[in-house]
């Protein structure tokens, strides 16, 4: 169904019939989420740590999250969706009734 490797650690190989699988699962919570109202919504997988620094989990997690520099600035891979999450509601100006 799947494997791992020290190539990409962490990261799942899905072979045919666990992709299968997988793509399944995804489907049922996508459904999931149309029956209850939910919208989906995607955001990037790095940041610049200046997120994670204001969010408090740099300070928290950092130890534990993929960090890389590049061009002289640090960033991180998300271990989470908050954060980015608080990006994209701060994108634009909200009304009291979308609190």
């Amino acid at each position: 169904l799947f494997f791992f490797d020290e190539l990409s650690p962490g990261s799942c190989f899905f072979l045919p019939h666990g992709a299968h699988i997988y793509n399944k699962l995804v489907d049922f919570i996508k459904e999931e989420y149309r029956k209850r109202g939910y919208t989906e919504v995607v955001t990037p997988n790095v940041f610049h740590t200046k997120l994670w620094k204001t969010s408090g989990h740099y300070e928290h997690y950092k130890e534990n999250m993929f960090m890389f520099e590049t061009e002289n600035q640090e960033f991180g891979l998300k271990p989470m969706n908050c954060p980015g999450h608080c990006v994209m509601f701060a994108h634009r100006t909200r009304s009291h009734r979308e609190l």
